[in-house]
């Protein structure tokens, strides 16, 4: 019987250590499921800089999240004006969102480093206020597709809209 002991004790630790880590993972699941921190999105974005210039380019955000709610993002897109124009914003910002099964809403408020050229001359942009929304429906945990909307504000004020994929790691 003294022999068994050891082997008992061992069995003992391991399933209650195994019980223990189901529980807790259960628990983790049940009042919200733990996600992957980082967010990457790529999207073509369209914006917006006055009645007859309408531009459409890349754009390539990273957002990471401090817990279930807030998180920070970078964001940069090259939207492109035509011939001999452009645009290209880098926007950093803080972020919340809210998930409600695989449909995730959020917004980001922060700041944005605008630049709007025209024909070799700089038109509008500077420093400036980036507020934006979106939506992302997740397909698989890691994988989904995204569309938002943002406003950048400097020298004038330039609206757009952006769709894509995003990926969770």
């Amino acid at each position: 019987m003294r022999s068994t002991r050891p082997l008992l004790a061992t069995l003992a630790v391991l399933v209650t250590t195994a019980a223990g880590t189901s529980a807790l993972r259960a628990q983790t699941e049940a009042g919200g499921e733990r996600r992957p921190s980082w967010t990457l999105t790529a999207a073509a974005e369209v914006l917006s800089l006055g009645t007859n210039a309408l531009g459409v380019g890349p754009s390539l955000g990273i957002r990471h999240d401090f817990g279930p709610r807030w998180g920070v993002e970078l964001r940069a897109a090259l939207p492109a004006f035509g011939s001999d124009a452009g645009g290209a914003a880098l926007d950093l910002a803080a972020t919340w969102v809210h998930f409600d099964g695989a449909t995730e809403l959020g917004a980001s408020l922060g700041g944005t480093g605008f630049l709007v050229g025209d024909n070799s001359e700089l038109i509008g942009g500077g420093i400036g206020v980036y507020v934006a929304v979106h939506a992302t429906r997740w397909l698989t945990r890691g994988f989904g597709v995204t569309a938002g909307a943002s406003l950048r504000t400097a020298i004038g004020a330039y609206p757009g809209a952006y769709a894509g994929v995003a990926v969770r790691f």
